[in-house]
């Protein structure tokens, strides 16, 4: 691999806590950069879009958005479109390579991995795949199904190919059989016939990790503004008019592309061309009246983490826009009408509002986004995090030390500079503590905002370390699952492994878990008084981990009937409490045999 993308590969690792070989660290490393958006630096969402192992059909990585949201399974999607009158969908394939070279036998792999997996969408079974690409398959099809909901008549679909290459792979791109191959994928009819694929080395590699912190250095022209007072925490600001043609720098990219990430921090994804209020805008952009734009709209609210100036030509970088996402799309949309191309000079005649404020304190951009949006509504779980008990927690996390865990108690701009596989949310700490300590693991999956209850039982009292097992029993069950991508298939029950595997580290549990009150009695609490929890001794390691994997085996039989479909769980196979019964069924079997021995 080339040194300096090594390099990088090696700090992801380090800072998200990823251990494997190189080789698999790279998939993850390109799934962030080239997902970011989507997964949001989320170490779970990471390692479940990198499909991993050897027969992945040459497909190392895949996703599939709609309306701005990775799916992992298509009920999701159905939750995610249910709201909506016009929706969004992107497949996205990669295919992750080490070597500083294109092999036209590997990318032509790659194409016919995509092929199966559009064949087997269009009719499922009609070619033989792995459990984790007939998921995407399965994805494609429930989009395919719901098309008359969606803005595209065909699904958008980007091809990456990602080495460390110093070369763009133009000569690979011309071979027979990788023209071939993409032709086949495009006359099936799903996607897009401007289908392409495109071949990225080191240098593009690198570009889209600078992504992830924005567009970078791009130039406009800023005639009509005012400056705003700065303030301690605002290094400047400018109010002011800027031209629709000077707006489009800022949204679309030289390859006509719109900007990646520019929306992230927006509350609302485009609500679509038909949407009532968009409508409005591109009536007054199409009419006579579009001079009077300015008075008629919002605007835009950009926030950038870098601003230079001279005069009125400014420099940009690093910037979100985090109000006006309705208007920047239709005026997108207008760009590319007939009329504009007919007369583009319509472009400098149209005047939009703009604020741009330059700031490097994550507070500012949340503060600025909820003023100028919608105020963002104190969650349950915020509330429990507010307690003492909490903030208890959260110090005996702290003193875990440097390869223990982190309590992330508070919402922050910044997030804990630490491991992020090792970092905890009050919402996930919940879901822990019910799985693990009372045996709740249908609940922490089917219902985790039960658990957000100001009174719930699992803040009640509980002796703190506790807090500490179960988060690091879930940390250890998410590792194993790192470690072992081919038993990906299993990660919706991880909470019923997770339950699983503590029972069978400390079965006194049991009565815990057999008891359907949510509140403990006296003789239980003196159960978790005394509950081993030397979680950084040797041997209380081994045991676990010998414990997880002994969890797992028992999930494959539990979980066999839908396991043979030859595809991933899902939610709606582990969420149902008769799950969790057949689970502690399992345990308690292997525990009588285990005594009997």
């Amino acid at each position: 691999m080339h040194a300096l993308t090594s390099k990088r590969v090696q700090k992801f690792a380090a800072d998200f806590g990823f251990t494997g070989k190189e080789s698999e660290l790279f998939e993850k490393y390109v799934a962030s950069v080239y997902l970011h958006q989507y997964l949001h630096d989320h170490p779970d969402s990471i390692e479940s879009s990198v499909l991993g192992g050897g027969n992945d059909e040459g497909i190392d990585i895949g996703a599939v958005i709609v309306n701005g949201s990775v799916a992992f399974e298509p009920q999701e999607i159905d939750d995610l479109i249910a709201d909506h009158g016009a929706n969004s969908a992107r497949i996205i394939f990669i295919q992750a390579k080490t070597s500083e070279g294109y092999d036209s036998k590997l990318v032509s792999k790659f194409l016919h991995g995509v092929e199966s997996v559009t064949k087997y969408a269009m009719k499922p079974e009609s070619v033989n795949l792995p459990p984790r690409l007939v998921d995407i398959a399965d994805l494609i099809e429930r989009i395919a199904e719901n098309l008359d909901k969606f803005q595209h008549t065909r699904i958008p679909c980007e091809l990456y190919y990602v080495t460390t290459s110093a070369h763009d792979g133009k000569s690979a791109q011309r071979e027979l059989q990788v023209t071939e191959a993409l032709r086949r994928i495009r006359e099936i009819g799903v996607f897009p016939d401007d289908l392409e694929l495109r071949l990225h080395g080191r240098e593009e590699l690198a570009a889209k990790q600078k992504e992830r912190y924005g567009p970078q250095n791009i130039p406009f022209l800023f005639e009509k503004h005012q400056t705003i007072p700065a303030t301690g925490n605002v290094e400047e600001a400018y109010i002011g008019l800027l031209s629709a043609k000077e707006v489009l720098k800022l949204l679309k990219d030289e390859n006509g592309e719109v900007r990646a990430g520019i929306f992230d921090d927006n509350v609302r994804l485009d609500l679509g061309a038909n949407n009532s209020v968009n409508r409005r805008i591109m009536e007054t952009l199409q009419s006579g009246k579009r001079d009077q734009f300015p008075f008629l709209n919002n605007g835009l609210t950009v926030m950038a983490t870098g601003l230079s100036t001279m005069g009125d030509r400014f420099r940009i970088s690093g910037y979100q826009i985090v109000n006006g996402g309705q208007t920047s799309h239709q005026i997108i949309r207008w760009s590319e009408t007939e009329e504009l191309k007919n007369d583009p000079g319509l472009l400098e005649r149209v005047w939009v509002p703009v604020k741009i404020v330059s700031s490097n304190d994550p507070d500012v951009k949340t503060a600025i986004t909820v003023a100028t949006n919608l105020q963002t509504a104190i969650g349950a779980s915020d509330i429990q995090s507010s307690s003492q008990a909490a903030k208890d927690v959260e110090e005996f996390f702290e003193e875990s030390g440097s390869q223990g865990l982190r309590y992330s108690r508070q919402s922050r701009g910044n997030p804990i500079e630490f491991a992020r596989t090792r970092v905890v949310t009050t919402t996930e700490l919940n879901r822990a503590v019910a799985s693990t300590v009372f045996g709740e693991s249908s609940r922490a999956i089917a219902a985790p905002k039960d658990l957000e209850r100001q009174d719930s039982f699992v803040w009640d009292s509980l002796p703190i370390p506790i807090y500490y097992y179960a988060a690091w029993i879930i940390y250890r069950v998410d590792r194993y699952f790192g470690r072992n991508l081919e038993l990906s298939t299993l990660r919706a029950a991880k909470y019923h492994i997770a339950m699983a595997t503590s029972l069978m580290m400390n079965n006194d549990l049991l009565p815990i878990f057999e008891s359907s009150a949510d509140s403990l009695s006296g003789a239980q609490r003196k159960v978790l008084d005394r509950l081993k929890v030397d979680v950084d001794s040797d041997q209380f390691s081994d045991r676990l981990e010998n414990a997880i994997e002994d969890a797992v085996g028992l999930a494959k039989r539990v979980f066999e009937r839908p396991l043979s479909e030859g595809r991933s769980l899902r939610k709606d196979d582990v969420r149902n409490r008769r799950s969790q019964e057949a689970m502690l069924y399992e345990v308690d079997r292997k525990l009588q045999l285990r005594a009997e021995g």
